[in-house]
Formats: structure tokens, sequence, C-alpha cells
């Protein structure tokens, strides 16, 4: 989508980020699932990438991930390799014009992934210019995480996190990212929307009848998509599947991005504490009745949190 729209509605995050990443500091993206952090890590990757070496790491396996760190670093920076790894026919060829990549991706490929990390970040700590390394996200497990605190010794990394993550798994990592370097995307405002829905509905022309479908059809994804551009995205693309939008499918339209849901942890916590209090209050005052309320009070708070919680949810 933003190939026809640009990254409308984030000039304020844009600017943040710029000015962070132009200090030498490391960058922290976060945000709810499909609220646009990976498309404005993209952005910045692609303004920055001319003036500067930078490397896009994507989601993938801890292997996958270092070998593709290992061969942006060679192709951008320059890969120092130790000879055993340079298959024997080639050695010769790679002391007189310098390694090809193809000649070790698949020595590279044998390698653990730490070690395959270790010899990209050894290449960029000894690099005469400061490479920026994106990560997609650090949805990791503690065995990536690893590797990434690799990166982050000997260089800037800007990355993206979803704000529900389980930060224990990667508390190696969050300590290079003091809070004043993390931006959270909070969803669209409606006028962005709106320029965002005009702006594709450019690029790809939509047959609305009758023609104040248009209108109506701009207002509900407003509405429903919650400033979420993963929702206007895919509402946007239910239009485009229909050969005509009329109003009984602008009614339809809705995406599953844009469902928020409450968190009612604070509220459970709360009740699970009076209840408990109220249990001892009834021993104390000798109150049978007030003992048994509270039991059940009990009981029903932790059905609300097994139960009912993981289903509560709301359009915003």
């Amino acid at each position: 989508m933003e190939a026809a729209t640009g990254l409308v509605g984030r000039d304020r995050e844009l600017r943040r980020a710029r000015e962070t990443l132009a200090k030498g500091a490391n960058l922290l993206i976060t945000g709810t699932a499909g609220i646009g952090k990976t498309a404005l890590l993209r952005h910045l990757y692609q303004e920055l990438a001319p003036e500067r070496p930078c490397l896009w790491v994507a989601e993938g396996t801890a292997k996958e991930q270092a070998l593709e760190l290992a061969r942006q670093t060679h192709e951008r920076i320059g890969l120092v390799l130790p000879e055993h790894v340079v298959p024997n026919r080639y050695i010769a060829r790679a002391r007189r014009e310098g390694v090809q990549w193809e000649w070790v991706k698949r020595s590279l490929g044998r390698l653990p992934a730490r070690e395959c990390t270790a010899l990209a970040a050894a290449s960029l700590a000894a690099a005469d210019r400061p490479g920026l390394v994106f990560v997609e996200s650090l949805e990791v497990p503690p065995s990536q995480a690893e590797q990434f605190a690799a990166v982050l010794e000997v260089a800037q990394v800007a990355a993206a996190m979803d704000e529900l993550n389980r930060r224990q798994r990667i508390r190696k990592l969050l300590w290079r990212f003091p809070e004043r370097e993390r931006i959270e995307l909070q969803p669209l405002q409606q006028e962005a929307t709106r320029e965002v829905v005009g702006r594709w509905l450019d690029a790809h022309p939509v047959e609305f009848e009758p023609p104040q479908v248009r209108e109506a059809f701009v207002r509900a994804v407003e509405q429903d998509s919650s400033g979420v551009p993963a929702a206007i995205e895919g509402m946007l693309e239910q239009a485009a599947s229909e050969r005509t939008v009329t109003w009984k499918h602008v009614r339809a339209f809705s995406h599953e991005a844009g469902t928020r849901f409450l968190d009612m942890t604070p509220v459970v916590i709360v009740a699970v504490a009076v209840i408990i209090a109220a249990r001892y209050i009834g021993l104390g005052a000798n109150s049978t009745e007030l003992y048994v309320l509270a039991g059940i009070g009990m009981g029903l708070a932790v059905a609300v949190r097994f139960f009912v919680m993981p289903m509560m949810g709301r359009k915003n």
C-alpha cells in the first residue's frame, strides 16, 4: 500500500526517527500489530541507504537471518573471512581478486548461526564507515536475541517490536534502546486515513454504484479501521476485489486488524485483592456470609481470568 499512498500521517515520527539515527543512537519502533512499524522502518532504510551502509534483516529463522546478514555485510561493507571458509579451488583467485559471495555461501551456510553472525559483526566493527542494521522484528526467541546482541555491540540498530512482546525473552537487547530512543506508533488520525484511502483509490480506481457510495466507503474505512494501516489496506483490498462497490458492500466491509482488545488485567487484579481482603475481614468478623461470598467472588475472578478475558474485545 505504501507504494501507492506514501507514508501518510507519520511526519512527526519520521522526524524523531531521523534525529535519533542522525546522532548515532539506536532506534526502537513499537506498536500493535498492523500499525505500520515495518513500513516506517522500510521508509527509513530506503531513505538512508544511498548515504551510508544499511543492512536489512527480515523476519526468519536464526540461520536465515545470520546468512542474510553476512551476505549484505559482504556486499555493502566487506566481509572479513578466515581462509578456511573459502573453498580450496577459489583461494588463489580470492587472494588476487577478493572473495565473491557465491564462493562462500555454502560454506557459511554450514556454520552455526551464531558463528556466522559473529563473522558479520566482526566485519561491521572493522568497517571504515559505520553500518546501520535494520531489524524488521525483535519478536525472537532467546537464541536469536543472542545473535542480535552481538550486532548491537558493534553497529547502530533500528528495530521494530510489538508492544505486547514478552520482554523477558529479549531483556539482553532492550537495555540498548533507552526510552528516549523509542517511538510508539499510534493509530492514524481520521484525516490521514482519508488521505490514504483517497490516494489508494486514485492509483487503483474502483467503480462505485451509485457514485455517492464512494464517500460512504471512505467514512466506513475511517470508522471501522480504527486508524490501523493494516486494517485500512485490508478494507481497500476487499473493495478492489468487487466488480462494483454498492451500499451493501460498504456495510459488510471490515477487517480484523481494526479490532482492539481491552486489557482487563488491572481490573481483575484489583477485584482479586478486594476479594482476598473481604475473606480476611469475614474471618476476623466471624461472618460466614461474607466469607462465603468472598469465596464465590474468587471463583468468578478465576473464571474471568482464564475463560472470559481472552474473548473480550471491542472495536475502537
